[in-house]
């Protein structure tokens, strides 16, 4: 077959090296990687075949860039990463596809849903699809009023913007754990927070950040990661997550779940999305959702990216994409690690 080439987006996040890694083992056909970032120290320079530096994802100049880079670089697909950059893609796919490439994106509606978690746990707050209680609030006051509906200080609630990346702005709020330990034996990244604390940041602050406050739940944690067509799932392995550090789970295990593939099943189909997706899960709720490729657990003879791009390219069936199922491994499990990379930068 002929050469594959694939614009890959954010070519410097946490999941970018084995996924560029994976892509290029294929044997199938060669695959050229054309990688992107903001950053032209992060790994997708050394890594890809062939890196351009962009602006971040919102602002105006990052379409404009894009479709300079696949006027230039011709790419069958444009692979979107991160969620920075995965609402203004969505939102300009006809004019990236007149470009002259195929854009695996959900739809515009679908990607603002999933981003923006205060319209995420709306939409499926009288659905099967269990979501925290929660509380959409954006003055003092309301944060404070909501934390005791919620529970506080009796019980913990956790907060955080309703769009975020990552961990980035999730905090737990409770009196029940000692500062103390925190500072002398935790690491220095905590989630834990008091009302005191809370108060001393933001209490005089005129312009209160407009936060989604919601009740703490606990469970496994766990992650689908279904590869979709017109709200269907037709392949989803499910990982749990363990060890973070620093907002990254450091460990993952293919584990199986009835009740998360049907959850699963019922929010893809609820929002008609496409593509490969991320749902986490905290025992049976849904916490966040992601319309774009998270960190995969590879397997032998199973490569979900490719899959999708081959789907995307229709090259291969749904039916096709079904049939793998089999090939998910209940029990694989992949270690995260720091590695480096030695350069001359002069």
């Amino acid at each position: 077959m002929e050469e594959l080439r694939v614009l890959l987006t954010a070519a410097g996040c946490p999941g970018a090296a084995p996924l560029i890694r994976q892509l290029k083992q294929v044997d199938e056909r060669p695959i050229k990687i054309i990688g992107t970032d903001i950053d032209q120290y992060k790994i997708g320079a050394h890594w890809c075949d062939h890196f351009h530096l962009v602006p971040k994802g919102g602002s105006p100049e990052f379409i404009p860039r894009l479709i300079e880079i696949i006027e230039s670089e011709r790419p069958h697909v444009l692979f979107p990463q991160s969620s920075a950059e995965i609402i203004a893609i969505a939102s300009n796919k006809k004019l990236l596809e007149a470009a002259g490439t195929k854009v695996m994106v959900a739809s515009e509606k679908a990607v603002k849903i999933s981003e923006n978690k205060a319209e995420l746990y709306s939409f499926f707050k009288d659905s099967p699809v269990k979501v925290p209680e929660f509380r959409h609030v954006s003055s003092l006051e309301q944060f404070v009023s909501s934390s005791e509906e919620l529970g506080y200080p009796d019980n913990p609630v956790c907060f955080k913007p309703p769009f975020s990346k990552g961990s980035r702005g999730f905090r737990i709020l409770s009196e029940d754990v000692s500062r103390k330990e925190i500072i002398l034996k935790q690491r220095p990244f905590s989630y834990f927070i008091s009302m005191n604390e809370f108060m001393d940041v933001f209490g005089k602050d005129d312009e209160f950040p407009e936060l989604l406050v919601m009740e703490y739940v606990q469970g496994i944690d766990c992650t689908t990661d279904p590869l979709t067509k017109n709200g269907e799932v037709l392949l989803c392995p499910i990982k749990s997550r363990h060890n973070e550090r620093c907002g990254l789970p450091m460990k993952f295990v293919q584990v199986e779940s009835p009740e998360l593939l049907e959850s699963t099943s019922q929010i893809v189909k609820a929002l008609e999305l496409n593509w490969i997706v991320n749902a986490q899960f905290i025992g049976e709720y849904l916490i966040e959702l992601n319309p774009r490729i998270s960190t995969q657990i590879f397997a032998p003879g199973l490569n979900i990216p490719y899959l999708a791009i081959k789907l995307l390219l229709e090259e291969i069936t749904p039916d096709e994409v079904r049939s793998c199922s089999s090939k998910i491994n209940i029990g694989q499990t992949s270690v995260r690690y720091y590695n480096q990379i030695f350069f001359d930068d002069n």
